[in-house]
């Protein structure tokens, strides 16, 4: 649970959101004011612009010309014409039919029957009737014998049919008569020079093309020819340069530009995608916080924590796109997701780390909106990263864990791009894979120690350092007080194995009990175990300022430790390892002062004013505590305990605090409990089993597990009834060196049958 108010953790939150929503869309917006230059059609380039994925422009007036080029190669589509092939013979025909006829005498002149009329009178009634045979044709066919005119009639309508049914266009009509003509009327029988005169002549005259071009047919013909050739097209592939810094801009390379946005847009419409994506990013980021990690939900220092790591990766993918400008969009492939993952997950918790694939993602795309291979690289570098953090126990495992995350992004980049391409930046992104390792590398090494310091996080390096017995507050704890701090070396063995064993953080119980009771260093000697051969200052106080002073080493303690910066989780554990137990001893001394009226005595007086335990690791550590100070108490006046002992002082203390509530704030199930508590009685059995007596001088050597010769004095307490350290009862020497609380000899039995519990040094484990 949170010790933040509602509306502190609100304005966390707020805050948080902020981080992610304004902060991250401005940076974007920087990066595309630095990037975004506008580039402008026909002017020189202000920077060096890379293609980020294949893109190709159609080259509209190229393809136009190559277009009509190809529908002019196109022939015109020719049909033969039927009125021009059926025209030819029948002129022909008409030609020889008025050469008869002018050759019949006319009924109105006066000649002999069988006499034709004179010749000039037929040449001049052929041309009337043919007009468009000249005088030397129509001589020709006048001057011919009806016999012979006859043989160059069938011969000439033979070349003629012959003539019309060859595809003849108009252009080649006159190359076509001039080389067919001869050859036929060589190859036939003709009178005298008639092929020359009547035949050649004559053909020449009547002939005209045998087919004409179809409009329609041609154009269709023509759209076929200009639709089959494709369009000429100029392609830039992904990292060639569209564009370099400082030549013209030409239409093509502009149009391209454009197409893939890298034309220079505004930076509000920038920030405003940005925002846009963001906000998508936190309300899914927010619904998945709330229900999957409500520890986390309700810590506002984590969540802005994690706002400003996202804002940080931002600034870094807009700084690696700035590079892509620069170079090649191959080192794009730098982008350090891996460090986001790596420090969510150390510094907030695996299973959030784990989630940065989303942030890692979009941002890649906002920066870089072609860069899908790119959004899709981070997104597995994430995955790869996250499990790496989960086995540190050391620092040197951390530098093992960056080191194998810089080996895997190079791999993992060469192969997205073996997939997705272009194949031909492999190179470049293996570098750049190699970059985004270091740059994790020295990201996370690097603001590990800042950030869980700014924060006050219990990071396991963190409390790696603070279980380091060098540290400020454990050496003013060794000086000043050292049976405490014997006292919370052997609680924090006790914290660390039953947290353990119940799968509790054994690195955050085992540093809350070493400064558990750091507090007692400001008045050391209240304290029993401090108390080597002075005299009991309790003494001549009244039972309420003693127990005062008994609880205030819980205020002290949170107070010291919140100076030096522990981390909260820490400082939690030492204001709860009392919880709000009754100092029962001066309680008792002042229930006797008051006659036996119980009702006399404020019990709230008495009572630690910590709080209970709100997490496993601050349970276990009130339960270690309290037993380790019992036991030791019993066995410093009884030599060794037996297993069953151990046992039973166990189990009545953690059913005193069970009875009184203690563990009711805390998610501790009754199994864990139990588990903890065989835990902790089987390491105070290693610690206080029976032992071998060596002789001493002259005195014989007592066998294995014999009992300890009971002490001089009265007869000692029942067994088990033993005060907890803290609760120092008015000792007095007994000669032996030893503090006994009321002079039974004892030591440690108080007048309820309550002992103390003088610290011994730790033993070693036998």
């Amino acid at each position: 649970m949170s010790g933040t108010s509602p509306r502190t953790l609100l304005w966390q939150r707020l805050l948080a959101a902020a981080a992610v929503v304004v902060a991250v869309p401005i940076v974007v917006a920087i990066g595309a004011v630095a990037e975004d230059q506008p580039v402008v059609e026909g002017e020189p380039a202000p920077s060096t612009v890379f293609a980020e994925q294949q893109v190709r422009i159609v080259d509209e007036a190229a393809t136009d010309t190559a277009r009509r080029t190809a529908a002019e190669t196109v022939e015109p589509v020719e049909v033969f014409d039927r009125d021009a092939q059926t025209a030819i013979v029948r002129e022909v025909r008409e030609v020889f039919d008025a050469a008869r006829e002018v050759r019949a005498p006319d009924e109105d002149e006066d000649l002999t029957p069988g006499t034709a009329p004179p010749m000039s009178q037929q040449i001049e009634e052929l041309t009337a009737l043919e007009p468009e045979l000249d005088q030397d044709l129509a001589a020709a066919l006048v001057g011919l014998e009806d016999g012979e005119l006859e043989i160059v009639e069938r011969e000439t309508i033979s070349i003629a049919q012959e003539l019309a049914r060859q595809r003849i266009a108009e252009e080649d009509l006159e190359a076509e008569l001039a080389d067919t003509l001869p050859v036929e009327t060589g190859l036939r029988s003709l009178p005298g020079d008639s092929d020359e005169e009547v035949v050649i002549p004559l053909l020449e005259q009547l002939m005209r093309p045998t087919v004409t071009v179809d409009p329609d047919a041609t154009s269709a013909a023509r759209d076929r020819a200009a639709e089959t050739v494709t369009d000429v097209t100029q392609v830039w592939r992904p990292g060639e340069a569209i564009v370099r810094e400082g030549e013209v801009v030409e239409p093509m390379a502009y149009e391209a530009i454009q197409q893939l946005g890298l034309g220079g847009g505004s930076p509000l419409q920038a920030w405003l995608r940005a925002m846009a994506a963001m906000l998508l990013v936190t309300a899914v980021g927010a619904i998945y916080l709330s229900r999957m990690q409500p520890r986390v939900w309700v810590t506002g220092k984590k969540l802005i924590l994690l706002g400003l790591l996202v804002t940080a990766y931002s600034g870094l993918v807009v700084g690696s796109s700035l590079v892509v400008d620069a170079t090649s969009s191959g080192w794009l492939y730098a982008v350090p997701a891996g460090a986001l993952a790596m420090l969510v997950a150390l510094l907030i918790h695996p299973v959030i780390g784990i989630a940065t694939m989303l942030p890692a993602s979009v941002l890649v795309l906002l920066v870089a909106p072609h860069a899908a291979p790119v959004a899709l690289f981070a997104a597995i570098a994430v995955l790869i990263s996250v499990p790496l953090t989960t086995g540190i126990s050391k620092r040197s495992d951390l530098r093992s864990a960056t080191l194998r995350a810089g080996v895997a992004y190079p791999i993992l980049a060469v192969g997205t791009v073996a997939v997705f391409g272009p194949r031909d930046e492999l190179m470049v992104v293996l570098g750049a894979g190699a970059l985004g390792g270091v740059i994790t590398a020295v990201a996370v090494q690097g603001a590990m120690p800042f950030l869980e310091t700014l924060f006050r996080l219990p990071t396991v390096t963190a409390l790696l350092d603070l279980s380091d017995r060098n540290h400020p507050l454990l050496r003013e704890l060794e000086a000043k007080a050292l049976g405490s701090y014997n006292h919370s070396v052997m609680v924090a063995s006790l914290t660390e194995r039953a947290c353990r064993a119940i799968g509790a953080d054994p690195l955050l119980g085992s540093v809350a009990a070493l400064y558990h009771d750091i507090g007692k260093v400001r008045q050391p000697h209240f304290f029993i175990e401090n108390q080597q051969g002075i005299a009991n200052p309790h003494d001549d106080l009244e039972p309420e300022v003693s127990a005062l002073i008994i609880q205030n080493h819980v205020v002290d303690g949170v107070e010291m430790a919140t100076e030096h910066r522990l981390p909260p989780e820490v400082v939690a554990c030492i204001g709860s390892h009392h919880g709000t137990m009754v100092v029962s001893y001066f309680y008792e001394r002042a229930v006797r002062a008051a006659g036996g009226d119980r009702e006399a005595v404020d019990e709230d007086t008495f009572r630690y004013r910590g709080s209970r335990p709100r997490s496993k690791e601050a349970a276990i550590l009130l339960l270690a505590d309290c037993c380790e100070a019992t036991t030791r108490a019993m066995a410093m006046s009884r030599g060794t305990l037996p297993r069953g002992e151990i046992e039973k002082t166990v189990d009545r203390l953690m059913q005193e605090r069970i009875e009184d509530g203690q563990f009711e704030e805390c998610d501790l199930t009754f199994r864990e409990l139990m588990t903890a508590r065989d835990t902790i009685v089987e390491s105070l059995v290693g610690i206080y089993h029976p032992r071998i007596a060596y002789p001493d001088g002259e005195e014989p050597a007592e066998p294995a597990g014999a009992e300890a010769p009971p002490p001089a004095g009265p007869p000692r307490p029942p067994e088990g009834e033993v005060l907890p350290e803290d609760e120092a009862p008015p000792p007095s020497v007994d000669g032996s060196g030893r503090f006994d609380a009321d002079g039974d000899g004892s030591h440690g039995a108080g007048p309820d049958g309550i002992g103390s519990d003088e610290p011994e040094p730790a033993q070693p484990r036998q």
